[in-house]
Formats: structure tokens, C-alpha cells, sequence
């Protein structure tokens, strides 16, 4: 079984500065109801609609689909197991992400597949 991962990084407009949060949804094991609410809007440069927020997609700085084999806890824990006992480094899922052997890049296959079959919202 494979978990995707949407990592989406996004212009703030909280407040009178520019500030960019992240936004992590972790541990997908069904992509379509994600394919239809987030990546194909984001695809066809349209709103994208969250559970508490709607976000323009001029606000989107950058989005990636992370894939894993296992949940992403797992994984992080794992990676934690492996650091020596002495060591104050704690692993995120950032770690994780840029450990190629623990996760794959799957965003570009993705848009070449809504490129190749042209799915409209």
C-alpha cells in the first residue's frame, strides 16, 4: 500500500507582512477525493477548497505530492530509532521527504497525467 503526502506552501495574508505558511496533509491512501478538490484545481489554475478555507491559486507558492510506503509516523519514528542514543536531533517529516530511499516525488508524474487525459473540474 502506498500513503501521498500534499505539501503545499502558501502566501499569508494575516497580517500587513508577507509571510508564507505550510499546509500538510499526511497519510493519503485514497488520491481521488484529493485529485478533485485540490490537484485539478491546482492543475487548471483555479480556487482551491479546503475543509475551513478557500485558497486563490496566485497564493500558492508551491505544491508537491510526496509518495511512502508507510504512514508518515512510522517512518519518522523508524528514522528516529536509527540516530544514536546521545544525539538532540529530531526528525520531521521534511527528513523523511528528502530521504529518497524513504519517499518518492510523484507531483510531476501526476501533472503529466492530468495533462495527458485533460480532466476538468
Amino acid at each position: 500500500m502506498s500513503y501521498y503526502h500534499i505539501l503545499i506552501e502558501v502566501n499569508d495574508h494575516i497580517s500587513t507582512v508577507d509571510e508564507t505558511r505550510d499546509i500538510q496533509i499526511f497519510d493519503i491512501v485514497e488520491i481521488q477525493p484529493y485529485l478533485h478538490s485540490i490537484l485539478l484545481p491546482y492543475f487548471n489554475e483555479q480556487l482551491i477548497e479546503l475543509d475551513d478555507e478557500n485558497i486563490a491559486f496566485k497564493d500558492i507558492l508551491h505544491l508537491e505530492v510526496k509518495q511512502t510506503l508507510l504512514p508518515i509516523k512510522d517512518l519518522i519514528e523508524e528514522e528516529q530509532r536509527l540516530l544514536p542514543s546521545d544525539t538532540d536531533i529530531t526528525i520531521t517529516a521534511y527528513e523523511v521527504f528528502n530521504h529518497r530511499a524513504l519517499s518518492q516525488d510523484v507531483t510531476t508524474a501526476i501533472f503529466d497525467i492530468l495533462d495527458a487525459v485533460k480532466l476538468e473540474k
